[in-house]
């Protein structure tokens, strides 16, 4: 996600309720990997739609992402970004 995290940045997140109204475009979520359950990954939604959320890395030549894994469902998301700590 750089340039807006950096390595080592902690992140503060707030757990997802599974209430699609929070969730919007542009915003910073953290989720399972589809394909690799053991990972988690913070990402930024691209698009919503009544199925699933199209998620997308800001450094878009080193990112692996919806592009790659296409879109992700809500379950999959365990909570909103709230603040980047910069260490």
């Amino acid at each position: 996600m750089y340039p807006t995290l950096k390595e080592g940045d902690l992140i503060i997140y707030k757990p997802f309720k599974n209430f699609e109204s929070e969730l919007s475009e542009g915003l910073l979520v953290v989720a399972t990997h589809p394909l690799k359950k053991e990972i988690t990954i913070v990402k930024r939604i691209s698009k919503i739609n009544s199925e699933a959320i199209e998620i997308l890395g800001e450094n878009q030549s080193k990112s692996i992402d919806s592009r790659q894994f296409g879109q992700i469902h809500t379950s999959q998301i365990q909570g909103i970004v709230e603040a980047i700590i910069p260490i």
